[in-house]
């Protein structure tokens, strides 16, 4: 019998969802990566879900009541931040909005950087399920051979050739520059199972 995903489950949804903070992330603000604000235009003319009545929310980094969604905070915990409202204990939900997900390295050795991820809170490092790791470029060069013109002298004689190498530099051709490196890619909202 399929009882559906698990709580905590996170996965794509191409619909829009009704935002319910619409704040910036805060959480990696002094990363190197951290953007200076929030997107305008954020919602198209199409309808809205309400995922919430579906068991689902939008990680939108927002502080839920510990007591209100125990099932959640059991597996979150307060691995995204926590804050106390009065006697409440409230846990922040991840806030993927803008970013790319990556399966975590979990020792396999494929994130050459993995140990200097940011912590969920944006507080550390630590290589750990919810860390961020800000954009980069692999560095790329290639040498090729620059051969100087043989200098002739006066009786015919070449005076022979120089060979050099030298390092590629950015390309001559018009390329597509942004404050980012990325491949070509479809927002969608990123939601979790919370019931």
């Amino acid at each position: 019998m399929f009882s559906g995903p698990p709580v905590g489950t996170v996965c794509p949804f191409a619909g829009q969802v009704d935002p319910v903070s619409g704040s910036p992330n805060t959480t990696w603000a002094n990363a190197p990566c951290a953007s200076t604000g929030a997107a305008q235009g954020t919602l198209a003319d199409s309808p809205l879900s309400h995922v919430e009545s579906q068991g689902w929310m939008l990680c939108d980094g927002r502080y839920l009541n510990a007591a209100a969604y125990p099932e959640l905070h059991a597996v979150l915990g307060e691995l995204y931040g926590k804050q106390n409202s009065g006697a409440d204990l409230e846990f922040r939900l991840p806030d993927y909005r803008g970013l790319f997900l990556r399966g975590a390295d979990a020792g396999a050795g494929m994130d050459p950087d993995a140990g200097h991820r940011l912590d969920p809170t944006g507080n550390n490092v630590a290589n750990v399920v919810g860390s961020l790791q800000c954009d980069a470029l692999q560095d790329h060069t290639h040498s090729y051979d620059i051969t100087q013109p043989a200098a002739i002298s006066q009786q015919g004689s070449a005076a022979g050739t120089s060979i050099s190498s030298k390092p590629t530099g950015s390309p001559d051709s018009p390329a597509r520059t942004a404050p980012e490196t990325r491949p070509k890619n479809v927002a969608v909202n990123y939601i979790i199972k919370f019931r």
